[in-house]
């Protein structure tokens, strides 16, 4: 094969581009990352913040926006349309198009000075609409330059002039070039439906109806409004703020798409939430909606807090009109409700239109050059068990180009497509890319010597717009960081991980001499990694910095508490600046990578995972507990869409048997573990007779699953004629003759689920309601069927389906939870009374089936000892918690943890496999490495001091201290764990955990109560 053609074109630079192309290349996989705005980032980086957390994500997300454009096996392509794409899997070429911008990359610092002086020829729009063309919509804007519209421009030299870096190019003609690479990853993300053509919405002539997008915008801090809620038309704070739900989706309104756009729901909580969270009572939150779809991970709680906690009023309904009586400012909104025959209005001063997602006519354009096959909707038809796989091999997609999505499941589908794509490089070729690779990494400055001389310090506080700024008074805290002992610059630096901000960073830093770093801004979780690699550039130590966590310790937590606040950021910089001159460079300890993997479940995710690791050439240990794989997948006959399972586990089953690279281990039940990242012992006792095995393996994939739910309900368990809906599949694919004599079929839906023991949607249950009923309509076309619910959430494409159902005469039913169905046994039929909302009475229907829709529930007992043996927490529903809700859906808390599949919460086939794809995809990040690097947290034992009393022998969690021949006590960093008990629990205070001395810790509590007792 053509070793040239060794890379991923990777086609869109949202979350899902930005996410595949850092898989890829952490896996060091080269990468073309092409999107045609100026910018990269995508919609995401428009909100102000994102459900369930409502943190502001674009803080933790920015440093990988800077990440993509600087990783040396990612080339980014910004301004460049694709316009042909021609041959196959493994040799395709690509001819790319770039637009002029007229600046020159290199040399922009993003200053602003030519949007000062002539804002109508350089791009930058980030107002309220969405549609207009923007370049920096955000001050984290990667790459981090201005862009000029030359048609507007009529004196170039006097814009050339504004620019104090000469970074303006008028010469600029753009560039057209051919590409070779091996697979395509498709990820424009979506486009936003447009209601200008709805007049009874008043869109187009209302300035206080706005989109979704455009109330984010007002909400965000780095909108037009600095984030300030005021009403577009008169620039008042609005008193009363109404949601209206399913624009655009659900085919309700002219031009909708049939589907549900998913994240429509949740996006109009949390602006209620944010709402409501800055303004308390003084504005009223209401949103109008027909089914309430929070079926996402902890979604269901999420909006339990909106409605109990925060008072958000919910109306279900779909309002019939809004407009503006003439002489008023008031929006009035007028609708009907179950609870009467006439229309109700009502006065709001902003109404928003939660519109969904839809597919650009471009896009359609680009994927037929690339010869997809596009459903109704425009979107590309993907495969029924792998839904990144399209028509053509080669060409993978995710995001909400697969279908309408949240991000989790976004960031989910973007690994999966990396690993995929992956698989269609050379393997040959693949080893000279690596060294390639290696051979462009950067050159890092020598480290200046610190030891010995006089501290300076640096000090740089983020105002992070609303998130620090917006609460505390920034620049009096650089202003009062100056004055504090040993800082040598104290400045205010604005969105410090923005690229610029960076680069400002590092060149101070290295032009004053700062021989420590104090970063004043968010938190080291997400941002230590990114400032320790910009003071590694300037020649510092990386373990000379200190980062006072300005944004959660204080602004998060004290936003209604100005002065306050103020004043604990100011203890925080000067706990800081204590702490970091007692500070000394560390070195960081590595060791050799074991490439081995650990897939603990051997259900469809856990063959998944271990199938793709396996194929990628590594050893695969597949832990089963019980005695075959297969897991509840097995049990499934088929899916909404009619595709078979059966013939897909038999696949799978006999892909992993045979195998070369997996080795299966059935019975096999997890004892004991230990060790590090790239380093884990694991213990485990296999076969009839518990055998004791401990495999050492470099990363674990946790993969187990979870149980039907069968709660005592509904006579369920008691009466034969009540089943689950999993029981209910088997009949009728077992024993259609039955299913022929009913003439009465009632199914309930959420028993079980979104109940104060079990709060949560379970996700799976009304599409399984819906595959179930018109199944039961093919046999036995002449059945009434009756589905009780609650809300459908038959989100995505599903919503098609429970379209269908309505059409072929199901009848649904919606109840409320305090006033359920109440069934009785009645003979040989079940008698099952319920409200009808519409009629205002009760029925009374004799079923001959009444079937619970149940959904899943953690395996309770098998991951609390899961939990306790690898330390991975949980959430309060049983379900492994991942790192970051949003960003790292798969990644756990525990460095070298990966799940996959219902492990991490009810979800389809399809879903899981992604997962399984998306968890491989990860964890090949991690193996690509060759050694692993431990970083400098390691206890260190004093020889002078030590007593050999054994006291951190006995103490130790991990078993690492010992009493060496020369008679004192000895820790191997390489096998320290940086936990601090030993350190703790030394009486001779022999023992110090690097990066946590006690003379750095005491100098903490000295700077904290130095103003107390002063």
């Amino acid at each position: 094969m053509n070793t040239s053609n060794n890379r991923v074109l990777v086609i869109g630079g949202g979350m899902a581009g930005i996410r595949t192309a850092l898989d890829l290349a952490e896996a060091e996989k080269n990468v073309i990352l092409v999107d045609r705005a100026y910018s990269i980032g995508g919609l995401m980086t428009q909100l102000d913040r994102t459900f369930p957390t409502n943190n502001c994500d674009l803080c933790t997300l920015s440093p990988n926006l800077s990440e993509s454009s600087r990783q040396e096996h990612i080339e980014l392509v910004t301004m460049t349309t694709v316009t042909d794409v021609k041959g196959k899997k493994g040799d395709f070429t690509v001819q790319l198009e770039t637009a002029p911008r007229y600046i020159n990359l290199d040399k922009c610092t993003a200053c602003g000075e030519c949007h000062k002086r002539y804002p109508e020829w350089v791009r930058f729009t980030p107002g309220l609409d969405h549609r207009a063309p923007t370049c920096m919509r955000y001050p984290q804007a990667t790459p981090q330059a201005f862009s000029i519209d030359m048609a507007k421009c009529t004196d170039v030299k006097a814009l050339m002039d504004t620019c104090p870096a000469g970074a303006i190019n008028p010469d600029d003609f753009g560039s057209n070039r051919e590409v070779k690479c091996a697979s395509i990853v498709f990820v424009p993300g979506g486009a936003l439906f447009d209601p200008s053509h709805l007049d009874y919405l008043g869109y187009a002539a209302q300035p206080d109806v706005v989109t979704s997008l455009e109330y984010e915008r007002i909400l965000s801090a780095s909108g037009p409004t600095t984030g300030r809620l005021v009403r577009p038309s008169n620039g008042a704070q609005p008193k009363k703020v109404a949601w209206i739900q399913c624009v655009g989706s659900r085919g309700l309104q002219k031009g909708a798409g049939q589907y549900c756009s998913s994240a429509c729901c949740m996006f109009a909580l949390k602006e209620a939430i944010v709402t409501k969270e800055r303004f308390g009572d003084d504005i009223e939150t209401t949103i109008f909606y027909m089914d309430m779809r929070t079926m996402g991970k902890d979604y269901e709680r999420y909006y339990l807090r909106a409605r109990d906690e925060f008072g958000v009023r919910f109306v279900r309904s779909r309002p019939h009109s809004v407009l503006r009586p003439v002489g008023t400012d008031n929006l009035v909104v007028t609708y009907g409700t179950d609870s009467g025959a006439h229309n109700v209005t009502e006065e709001f001063d902003i109404v928003v239109l939660s519109t969904g997602f839809r597919v650009a006519d471009d896009v359609r354009i680009l994927a037929g050059k690339l010869g997809l096959d596009l459903n109704s909707g425009g979107f590309p038809k993907t495969d029924g068990f792998n839904p990144v796989v399209t028509s053509v091999p080669g060409v993978y997609v995710a995001g909400v180009i697969e279908a309408p999505k949240d991000i989790p499941e976004t960031m989910v589908q973007a690994s999966a497509a990396a690993i995929m794509a992956a698989g269609d490089l050379a393997p040959a070729a693949m080893a000279e890319t690596v060294e390639e690779g290696e051979a462009d990494q950067e050159l890092l400055p020598p480290e200046f010597g610190v030891v010995g001389e006089e501290p300076r310090v640096g000090v740089f506080i983020c105002d992070c717009g609303e998130n620090i700024g917006g609460v505390i008074d920034a620049a009096a805290l650089a202003e009062y960081a100056g004055t504090l002992p040993h800082v040598a610059v104290a400045r205010l630096q604005g969105h410090g991980c923005s690229r610029e901000s960076m680069r400002q960073i590092q060149q101070i830093v290295a032009d004053e001499k700062i021989n420590r770093v104090v970063i004043g801004g968010c938190s080291p979780r997400t941002h230590e990694a990114k400032f320790q690699e910009v003071i590694r550039k300037a020649g510092l130590n990386r373990y000379l910095l200190e980062i006072a966590n300005i944004r959660d310790q204080v602004t998060w937590v004290h936003a209604h508490r100005a002065a306050g606040a103020t004043d604990k950021a100011k203890d925080l910089i000067r706990m800081a600046v204590g702490s970091v001159v007692r500070s000394q460079p560390l070195a960081d300890h590595s060791l050799p990578m074991n490439k081995d993997v650990l897939v603990v479940g051997g259900g469809v995710a856990g063959m998944t995972a271990a199938l793709q690791l396996a194929d990628h050439g590594h050893k695969v240990y597949l832990a089963e507990r019980s005695a075959t794989l297969g897991g509840q997948a097995a049990k499934i006959h088929r899916t909404l869409e009619g595709n078979e399972v059966a013939p897909l586990v038999r696949d799978l089953v006999a892909r992993t048997e045979a195998h070369d690279n997996i080795q299966v281990i059935t019975r096999a039940l997890i004892v004991d573990h230990g060790g590090l990242p790239g380093m884990f012992r694991t213990g485990m006792q296999t076969g009839r007779q518990m055998f004791y095995r401990q495999i050492e393996h470099g990363v674990t994939i946790l993969a187990t699953g979870a149980l039907p739910n069968r709660p005592a309900k509904y006579l369920l368990d008691e009466c034969s004629q009540v089943s689950t809906q999993f029981d209910l599949q088997n009949l009728i694919e077992e024993k259609p003759g039955t299913v022929r004599a009913w003439d009465n079929v009632v199914m309930i839906q959420c028993v079980g689920s979104r109940t104060p023991d079990n709060p949560n949607c379970s996700r799976i249950c009304c599409q399984n309601a819906v595959k179930n009923a018109l199944r039961i309509l093919e046999i036995n076309p002449e059945a009434r069927i009756f589905v009780l619910y609650r809300d459908m959430r038959t989100y995505g494409f599903q919503e098609e389906y429970y379209q269908k159902a309505r059409q072929a005469g199901v009848i649904f039913v919606r109840y409320s939870a305090e006033a359920p169905p109440r069934v009785e046994a009645a003979g040989e039929m079940v008698e099952v009374t319920f409200t009808d909302p519409v009629l205002g009475r009760e029925i009374t229907v004799n079923a001959d089936r009444l079937c619970l829709s149940t959904g899943l529930v953690a395996d309770e007992d098998g991951n609390d000892e899961l939990a306790m043996i690898f330390k991975i927490p949980r959430t309060a529903d049983g379900y492994f918690l991942e790192d970051h809700v949003k960003l790292r859906p798969v990644d756990l808390p525990v460095p070298g943890f990966f799940v996959a599949g219902c492990a991490h919460g009810p979800k389809l086939i399809r879903e899981s496999i992604a997962q399984a794809l998306a968890a491989s995809s990860r964890a090949l990040t991690m193996l690509a490495r060759d050694t692993i690097d431990l970083g400098a947290r390691a206890a260190r034992v004093d020889r002078d001091r030590c007593a050999a009393c054994l006291i951190c022998v006995r103490s130790c969690p991990f078993g690492i201290p010992f009493i060496n021949a020369d008679g004192y006590s000895e820790i191997d960093p390489a096998k320290c764990h940086g936990c601090g008990v030993c350190a703790a629990v030394c009486p001779a205070k022999a023992i110090q955990l690097m990066q946590f001395e006690d003379d750095r810790i005491m100098a903490k509590l000295e700077e904290l109560f130095e103003r107390n007792i002063a």
